[in-house]
């Protein structure tokens, strides 16, 4: 099982204030992440930057082409409501929730929707707590998708703009063992840590990145990149980085 993790696309018409083509940008991303034939792609939120139906649309429309099976969780720049009739408009449980389970091959992937309307932060309720209990199954390999990451990154701005209870969400891991990892966007870059015992990580995103500074929140134009994830059978999960521009690959000889 591999899983492309793609993250904080912000796509919009014209270009990001950082110079990107963010729709060239998720072209590179899509073209790169074609080459290593993953089972599923998995899109960590702020897929687009102006929340509008239009882009939603067009997104679905790139997807399709690329011919992945995708699953996908708003962020804090994206409209819900948008995002779910475009990527699903047949589907009619995601009319009613952003939380979904995705089961493929043997593996559970738990999608929880962290946004909160208009604000940049996100929350973990008493509410989806009950969801993941309802939801998530007692045994196998489990992963569990967020885009606000509950736990500190070490870059105060981000911080300042994470997710608040994460406590409820390492109570509740404590009883699941089955769950292999958190992955996580929001941050625009790459950061791995533990969350509760497990591995957690936030993914970079396909624009500009979120700059490593102590005390500021600022960006900048380091390469973009996505993650992909390995579940090997019988072994744990292993994540590279992959940075969207592919160099030459040169054999020792």
């Amino acid at each position: 099982m591999r899983i492309a993790q793609l993250s904080d696309l912000h796509l919009r018409d014209g270009t990001l204030y950082s110079g990107f083509d963010p729709w060239h940008q998720l072209d590179l991303a899509l073209a790169r992440a074609r080459t290593f034939a993953p089972a599923l792609l998995l899109l960590t939120g702020d897929l687009a930057d102006d929340g509008s139906p239009a882009t939603y649309a067009r997104l679905a429309e790139r997807l399709r082409g690329h011919g992945f099976a995708w699953a996908a969780l708003p962020g804090n720049h994206d409209d819900a409501a948008q995002l779910r009739a475009a990527l699903w408009p047949d589907a009619r449980e995601f009319q009613i929730s952003t939380n979904f389970r995705v089961d493929r091959q043997d593996v559970s992937l738990l999608l929880l929707d962290t946004a909160l309307p208009g604000r940049e932060d996100g929350a973990i309720t008493p509410a989806h707590i009950e969801w993941l209990s309802a939801n998530c199954p007692p045994a196998g390999r489990v992963l569990l998708a967020l885009h606000h990451p509950p736990f500190a990154v070490g870059i105060a701005g981000m911080d300042r703009i994470g997710c608040a209870g994460g406590e409820l969400l390492a109570d509740w891991l404590a009883g699941q063992p089955q769950v292999e990892a958190l992955l996580c966007g929001h941050v625009h870059r790459h950061v791995q840590t533990t969350f509760a015992g497990i591995p957690a990580f936030t993914c970079p995103s396909t624009v500009h990145q979120i700059a490593l500074c102590d005390d500021s929140l600022a960006w900048t134009n380091e390469m973009p990149g996505f993650l992909l994830h390995d579940l090997p059978p019988a072994s744990p999960m292993r994540t590279h980085h992959v940075p969207l521009a592919a160099a030459p690959v040169v054999a020792y000889e």
